[in-house]
């Protein structure tokens, strides 16, 4: 059985909880060690995929890819600024490669900016206090653009290769 994919899963559905939960603790007690509630939700949702299994394929993989984007995005930050332009070649990549990853239902579909997402809070999190990508102007902001732009364009990936998928099984009139 792909447990793995269930685990996956299960960690970027946690860390996005763990987000949530971790934004709504920094605006109540404005204490910075509420963030890594991020890294407890991960473990947590990882743990809780070990134990229920669910059916997912696209999902398990947005988790990693949301994760990697926003680390070689910010692996060039480090080593020199990024144009708008290429950012938008992010974008693009996500939106490219989501489209070959086919998701095994409807919840599978809704679950992947979820857990790209949850991806991509980790990553953020690994960087977090990171002096020179903090201080250049736009690494911060492109890097929440690939975030967010791409978890929301990785649901329309997966979305259109259903729909595609849906419609070459309506017979032609």
């Amino acid at each position: 059985m792909e447990e793995w994919k269930s685990i996956l899963t299960g960690a970027g559905i946690g860390s996005f909880l763990g987000f949530i939960v971790a934004v709504a603790l920094y605006s109540t007690l404005n204490n910075d060690g509420s963030v890594y509630l991020i890294y407890v939700g991960m473990l947590i949702g990882a743990l809780l995929g070990i134990r229920y299994r669910i059916k997912v394929n696209a999902s398990a993989y947005s988790f990693p890819f949301g994760f990697a984007v926003t680390v070689i995005l910010a692996g060039i930050w480090m080593v020199r600024d990024v144009k708008p332009t290429e950012v938008y070649l992010f974008l693009a990549a996500v939106m490219t490669i989501m489209l070959f990853i086919k998701s095994e239902g409807l919840l599978d579909m809704f679950l992947v900016p979820i857990t790209y997402f949850g991806g991509f809070t980790v990553a953020m999190l690994a960087f977090k206090g990171y002096q020179p990508l903090q201080e250049m102007e736009g690494a911060v902001v492109s890097l929440f653009v690939v975030g967010v732009m791409g978890a929301i364009l990785a649901f329309f990936a997966v979305f259109a290769r259903w729909a595609f998928t849906k419609a070459k099984k309506i017979p032609l009139r």
